[in-house]
C-alpha cells in the first residue's frame, strides 16, 4: 500500500469515527425521545384507569369530582408533553429508532472495513474484532440489567398487588369501594403476571448475562495466557477468541429468537446450548 492509499485511509477512517459519534448520539437522542413519549403514555393510562374506576365507583360525588379533576390535570399535562416532545423530535429531523439503529451498524461496519483494510494482515482485522469485544460485553450486561430491571418491577407489583387485594378483601366492605379497588388490584396483577409470562424478561436477562461473562472469561484467559490459551502464540490466541466470541453471539442470536417459540421449543434449545460448546470446549 502506497502512502499516497495509507493517508487516504486514515482520512475516511477519522471521518468515518466522526459520522459514527454522531450517528450514536441521534441514536441516543431518539431513544430519549421514546422513553420520555412511553412514560408520558403510561401516566395518561394511569389515570384514564383511574378515572374510569372513580367514576363507576360507590363513592360519592365530591371524591368522585376530585379524582376525575386530578387525572385531567394529569391526561393534559403528559399528554401535552408527550406532542410536545414528539414534536420536538419531528423539528430535529431525528430518524426512527430502527433507522438510528441500521446507520449505526452500517458506518460501524464501513469503519471496521476501512480500518482493516489499512493492512492485508488477518491478525489486524482480528485486533479490531478484539477491541470491539469490550463494548458488546457492555451492551449484554446493559441489555440484561434493563430487563432485570423490567421483571423485579414487574415481580414486585404482584407480591404487593396480591397482598393488598387480599387484605382489602378481608376487609369485608369496611372501605367504601372495596369492590373497585379489589378489581384494580387484580387486574394490576394479572397483567403483571401476563406480561412476565409472554416476554420472559427474566430469562432474557439471564442468557445476556451469561453469555457476557462468557465472553469476559475468554478474554481474560486470552489476556493472561491461561486455560487453551496458554501454549499459543499471540495470532493464534487471537484467532481462537474471535471463533468462541462468534459461536457465543450466535449461540445468544438462538436462544433469544427460541424465547418467542414455544414452551417445548425452549427447553430442547436450552439442553441443547448446555451440551454445546466450540472447538469441544465445556
Amino acid at each position: 500500500m502506497s502512502q499516497e492509499d495509507d493517508g487516504a485511509g486514515r482520512r475516511l477512517a477519522r471521518s468515518l469515527n466522526r459520522q459514527a459519534g454522531e450517528a450514536e448520539a441521534q441514536l441516543l437522542a431518539r431513544r430519549r425521545v421514546d422513553r420520555s413519549i412511553r412514560f408520558c403514555a403510561s401516566i395518561v393510562g394511569f389515570a384514564l384507569l383511574v378515572a374510569g374506576l372513580a367514576s363507576a365507583s360507590a363513592w360519592g360525588n365530591t371524591v368522585v369530582e376530585r379524582v376525575d379533576l386530578v387525572c385531567g390535570v394529569l391526561v393534559l399535562a403528559f399528554g401535552a408533553a408527550a406532542l410536545f416532545i414528539r414534536r420536538w423530535g419531528r423539528s430535529n429531523s431525528l430518524p426512527s429508532l430502527a433507522e438510528a439503529e441500521a446507520v449505526l451498524e452500517r458506518i460501524r461496519d464501513d469503519l471496521r472495513w476501512t480500518e482493516a483494510g489499512n493492512s492485508v494482515a488477518s491478525q489486524i482485522s482480528q485486533s479490531l474484532y478484539k477491541a470491539d469485544i469490550s463494548s458488546l460485553i457492555t451492551q449484554y450486561q446493559g441489555d440484561s440489567e434493563k430487563y432485570r430491571k423490567v421483571h423485579n418491577r414487574l415481580q414486585s407489583a404482584i407480591i404487593v398487588g396480591s397482598l393488598c387485594t387480599t387484605t382489602v378483601a378481608a376487609l369485608q366492605g369496611a372501605i367504601p369501594a372495596d369492590r373497585w379497588i379489589t378489581v384494580g388490584l387484580s387486574l394490576v396483577v394479572g397483567l403483571s403476571a401476563g406480561f412476565m409470562g409472554y416476554f420472559k424478561f427474566r430469562e432474557r436477562s439471564f442468557y445476556l448475562q451469561q453469555t457476557a461473562d462468557l465472553i469476559e472469561q475468554e478474554v481474560n484467559a486470552m489476556t493472561l495466557g491461561i486455560a487453551d490459551y496458554s501454549n499459543l502464540n499471540r495470532s493464534e490466541a487471537l484467532a481462537r477468541l474471535v471463533e468462541r466470541v462468534e459461536f457465543f453471539r450466535n449461540e445468544q442470536r438462538r436462544r433469544q429468537q427460541q424465547l418467542d417459540q414455544p414452551v417445548e421449543n425452549q427447553v430442547a434449545g436450552s439442553a441443547e446450548w448446555s451440551g454445546s460448546s466450540p472447538g469441544g470446549h465445556a
